[in-house]
């Protein structure tokens, strides 16, 4: 910080060090929106994307299985009713 040569003893600031200091703290290149880019959160993003992706994959296979083995117990619960009907009408 540099002293005013009026005064002496108030402080001020070089307003071009407190534009660089900006201006670093942020991405050079903006958004449509005008927003800085910031390729981290890109990336964050689509790591958390995949991880759901995933998971929702998971659940649907284990949707499908449990359906498979619905219909194989259906199959073969009504096969077994066959049998006893079979049986009980040969009495």
């Amino acid at each position: 910080m540099k002293t005013s040569a009026s005064s002496g003893a108030i402080p001020r600031e070089n307003p071009r060090s407190a534009r660089r200091t900006a201006s670093h703290t942020m991405s050079h290149t903006t958004g449509l929106d005008g927003r800085p880019h910031r390729p981290w959160l890109r990336v964050f993003l689509r790591l958390w994307l995949r991880y759901r992706l995933d998971a929702c994959q998971r659940s649907l296979h284990a949707m499908t299985a449990q359906r498979e083995n619905d219909f194989h117990a259906e199959r073969l619960l009504h096969r077994d009713i066959s049998a006893m009907r079979s049986r009980l009408q040969s009495l």
